[in-house]
């Protein structure tokens, strides 16, 4: 047998192997794919959104965008209240508070105002960052950072809240 000859025989056996491996029937049923979280964190609510009203899958997006930002600013105005210097990065995301209510009609409004309490202070902590991350000065007044790291721990109290709130609705 020649190459070509061998060649053509290789690819009808490839192919013949395909085709009974894709029609075989296969006692395992198809599991559909499940979206891995990133960076290896898993929501508590996660599994659970499927079933979800559409307002509260909104709620509970918003509480995953604050709480990611609250991880962000958290630190910072805890380290300036220790004494660090500004440091000035990437400018963070807040959901608008404005934009977080529409499931008052749905039956969960102490948990939208709770997350429009965080996004208020969030937004607050946020606007003094980039405020002190404009100015000259390395290390803001008392006032300031008293102010910022009031806005991120009353942004906390009221995530642990909503997180109370969520995991009860679920």
């Amino acid at each position: 047998m020649g190459i070509p000859h061998l060649r053509l025989w290789l690819c009808a056996c490839a192919l013949a192997l395909v085709t009974a491996a894709c029609t075989g029937d296969d006692p395992a049923p198809l599991r559909p794919l499940t979206p891995t979280p990133s960076h290896g964190q898993t929501s508590p609510f996660a599994p659970a959104l499927a079933t979800l009203s559409p307002a509260l899958v909104s709620l509970q997006r918003h509480y995953e965008a604050l709480s990611a930002a609250h991880d962000s600013l958290a630190p910072i105005w805890e380290g300036l209240a220790r004494g660090d210097e500004v440091r000035c990065g990437e400018h963070l995301f807040v959901p608008d508070p404005a934009g977080i209510g529409d499931a008052e009609a749905a039956g969960h409004a102490n948990l939208a105002a709770l997350l429009r309490r965080a996004a208020i202070a969030l937004t607050r902590a946020g606007q003094l960052w980039q405020a002190e991350c404009a100015a000259a000065r390395r290390i803001p007044p008392p006032t300031v950072i008293h102010e910022g790291l009031l806005a991120v721990r009353g942004a906390g109290d009221a995530l642990r809240q909503a997180e109370a709130l969520l995991t009860g609705i679920q």
